[in-house]
């Protein structure tokens, strides 16, 4: 039986395209490789992970989204089927490719997968207004687990936004009957899952103005977005980083879209209580992982969650923080973030992991009863 770790469709059959494939599926020139062979140079690693993937076919559940077409969800696969897998579920403004650090060093002996929901990365970024949905996601990641994937037993992995739709598929996990997979482990990393204590930037606050946002994004470049995140990084991004993120943000003019898929934040704000509270109540082993220098993500809210939903629940739940690393931590520090996921799968009591830049340290674990 095949093991699962996941990090962070509608029912319609899938349509999986692996690039150069087969007679029936999308044409590649209209997906990233396409947008990438028109490119006189383009980003060496971003290219990568495009070759790296495959597509399938996803309609959105809402019914506000009925009239689009179903969309091309992008996807990255790697390592043996057979072994313990990951599936990781990215955040905003970004992409899977966050991960690449994380495949790069999991794959030997691992399967690991990650998922880009709509309006990011190389999945479709539908305009005229699709209605963008953290329970749509959340909808898209269940059905890929189950009908894309084929996951049984994991592991869910999320950062930032992707804790949100973490979140809202534990509700979907508990309401089942009869559960169609095993959530082994659920490990969160730096993200606004406590509102009241972000500290969104002045640009994220501008693409969330009602008025304000759709010019900003107009405005926005792939450049731009991708200088912009620089600051949340431990060590600045080199030129040829920032052109990899460039060219994804740019990929189907994704730029454009920012006022709407920043939207998730305001469904967070309505659902948040709700979601902290299916945390609470979760019957799965949870590890908290923040890197100590997010200024957007502040330690202050992961504080907040461990102090009122994770301390006394029944379930086991452990807090690790990494003092050099900002909010990409899996990029900042991606050994100590794999350390601490080997080490919370096996329930193993270390509570300190020495890295090149610094210790990881567990402050705080909760056994559970």
């Amino acid at each position: 039986m095949t093991r699962i770790v996941v990090i962070i469709c509608s029912l319609v059959l899938v349509n999986v395209v692996s690039f150069g494939v087969s007679a029936n599926e999308p044409d590649a020139s209209d997906l990233c490789q396409g947008y990438y062979a028109n490119m006189a140079t383009p980003p060496a690693a971003a290219q990568e992970w495009c070759d790296k993937g495959s597509y399938f076919s996803w309609q959105s559940t809402l019914p506000q989204n009925a009239a689009f077409e179903p969309l091309n969800i992008f996807h990255v696969c790697e390592g043996n089927p057979e072994d313990p897998a990951i599936l990781l579920i990215h955040g905003y403004p970004t992409s899977s490719y966050d991960y690449a650090p994380l495949f790069e060093r999991l794959r030997d002996d691992h399967y690991v997968c990650a998922l880009d929901t709509p309006g990011y990365g190389f999945s479709d970024k539908p305009f005229d207004d699709f209605d963008y949905s953290i329970f749509d996601d959340a909808q898209l990641v269940d059905y890929y687990i189950r009908e894309v994937v084929g996951m049984v037993d994991f592991t869910l992995v999320t950062h930032d936004k992707g804790a949100s739709v973490g979140f809202a598929l534990l509700q979907i996990y508990q309401d089942y009957d009869e559960r169609p997979y095993t959530i082994n482990h659920h490990v969160i990393t730096n993200g606004n899952v406590y509102l009241p204590l972000a500290q969104l930037t002045v640009g994220q606050q501008a693409l969330l103005n009602p008025l304000a946002g759709p010019l900003a994004s107009s405005l926005l470049t792939g450049q731009q977005l991708a200088t912009g995140i620089d600051e949340f990084f431990i060590l600045p991004l080199s030129e040829d980083e920032i052109a990899a993120y460039a060219s994804i943000f740019d990929y189907q003019d994704g730029t454009q879209v920012q006022h709407e898929i920043i939207k998730y934040l305001d469904e967070r704000s309505v659902n948040e209580n709700d979601w902290l509270r299916a945390l609470s109540r979760s019957d799965i082993p949870t590890t908290i992982i923040w890197g100590e220098e997010d200024t957007v993500s502040p330690v202050a809210v992961a504080d907040e969650v461990w102090a009122n939903y994770l301390e006394d629940r029944a379930s086991p739940a452990s807090y690790w923080r990494i003092p050099c690393a900002h909010h990409y931590l899996q990029v900042d520090q991606p050994d100590l973030v794999i350390q601490i996921l080997s080490i919370s799968a096996e329930a193993d009591s270390v509570s300190e992991i020495a890295g090149v830049d610094c210790a990881a340290t567990r402050i705080h674990h909760n056994m559970g009863e």
